[in-house]
This record gives structure tokens, C-alpha cells and sequence, in this order.
């Protein structure tokens, strides 16, 4: 089953607006939205949501700092979790997978590849 609640965490407001027009393009429900780590970990613990689409570089709290958390709590442990970051370098994917990271996406990218992503992390079932 696809995602029913999504967190998006960016401290861009232009993403953020863009992923949303994707989502609802593609028929996800819309996100609960955070401008930076300390309010993403919040969300995430408090909302729980089935999909997380987070920049790495946050202020406030990296994501990997975040990862690592929920990664630590049995309530968030299996929550999934894309690294949709401008992080582009020839080893930042690897380091986002090995931190906890269930896939990676660099910016900027389309809407075709964000749906494939989703896809593949939800078993080719959107909603």
C-alpha cells in the first residue's frame, strides 16, 4: 500500500511547492510540511507518516541526525524515508542509503523520477 500521510521536510520554499504539485499530480495525498530539523523530527514523531521526503541539509538538525532517531524508535524504526537533497557528489547517495536512508533522488530531478522512486518504495502501489 502507498503512502497516506507524507512529511515533507526542506527548507525550501520553491521545493517545497514544486513536490507538492508533483504529489497531487500524481494523486498522493498532500504533505504535512517542515522548514527545518527540529520541526521535521517533531512531525515525524508526533504525525507518524507512512513516507518521509526529507533534504538532508536542514537547519537547525541535518538529516541524518534525524534518520538516526527515528531509526531508534520502534514507532518510527520502519518509516520510509527518501533523501531528496541537493547532496550530488559521487559518494553522497551510498552515504545517505548506509545512514539510514531507504533511497536517494539528487535535485534537482523530474516528476518522472520522483514517481519511480515512489514506486520502487512502495512496491508499484501509489495509493
Amino acid at each position: 500500500m502507498g503512502p497516506r500521510k507524507i512529511l515533507l521536510a526542506d527548507a525550501n520554499d520553491n521545493f517545497r511547492e514544486l513536490v507538492c504539485l508533483y504529489l497531487k499530480f500524481l494523486n498522493y495525498p498532500l504533505p504535512s510540511v517542515a522548514s527545518d530539523g527540529e520541526e521535521a523530527l517533531s512531525k515525524a514523531l508526533t504525525e507518524r507518516p507512512d513516507l518521509i521526503v526529507m533534504e538532508v541539509r536542514l537547519p537547525r538538525k541535518d538529516g541524518f541526525g534525524i534518520v538516526a532517531q527515528l531509526r531508534n524508535n520502534p514507532l518510527t524504526r520502519d518509516t520510509r524515508i527518501l533523501a531528496a537533497t541537493a547532496m550530488a557528489g559521487p559518494q553522497d547517495r551510498e552515504k545517505c542509503l548506509e545512514k539510514g536512508f531507504n533511497a536517494y533522488l539528487a535535485k534537482p530531478f523530474t516528476m518522472v523520477e520522483f514517481k519511480d522512486i515512489l514506486e520502487s518504495m512502495f512496491g508499484g502501489n501509489l495509493r
